[in-house]
């Protein structure tokens, strides 16, 4: 979880908002920030953005605030910092966590979304050991989630994002 800003703060609301009616009353449950995604491998926990459990949420130690089972976790990236491109400025902080990220046998997808234009980058699992990537980038297209055959259309992923803000 990064740095608050109005944009970080629309798309959140947006990815509830669909994750919610995507999910509805069914199996998944949709958890926003402030509750830890704990890794074992690593002895410390995450605080991703948004994530969705399937069934009810398997907690660590007993404390309601640390989940183990994640199927879906969500993680809006933080604005660049001066004189680094924003995929530079996030990609070794995504690459860590990603491997810790990785043994969370529950994980079927980690979706980064972009602040700084419309695009999302999604690792899925396609075997025990396997993981794949697809990026969606512009507003007219769409971030297909397996798990729940949801469809979010990236124009509603980015309502009310002002891109002008971040120049």
């Amino acid at each position: 979880m990064s740095e608050g800003s109005v944009n970080q703060g629309r798309i959140l609301r947006n990815l509830m908002r669909l994750m919610d009616v995507t999910c509805g009353h069914s199996f998944y449950e949709v958890l926003p920030r402030g509750v830890q995604v704990w890794l074992p491998d690593r002895g410390k926990g995450i605080y991703p953005d948004l994530i969705v459990v399937a069934g009810e949420p398997l907690l660590h130690n007993g404390q309601d605030d640390r989940v183990l089972n994640p199927c879906v976790m969500f993680e809006i990236l933080a604005n660049p910092t001066p004189g680094y491109s924003s995929e530079a400025a996030t990609l070794p902080e995504r690459e860590s966590i990603f491997r810790y990220c990785r043994a969370i046998p529950y994980l079927q997808s980690y979706i980064f979304v972009h602040q700084t234009e419309p695009r999302v980058e999604q690792f899925y699992r396609a075997e025990e050991n396997l993981w794949g990537m697809t990026a969606q980038t512009g507003l007219d297209t769409v971030v297909e989630l397996a798990i729940t055959d949801a469809r979010l259309p990236m124009m509603d992923i980015y309502d009310r994002v002002d891109f002008s803000l971040l120049v």
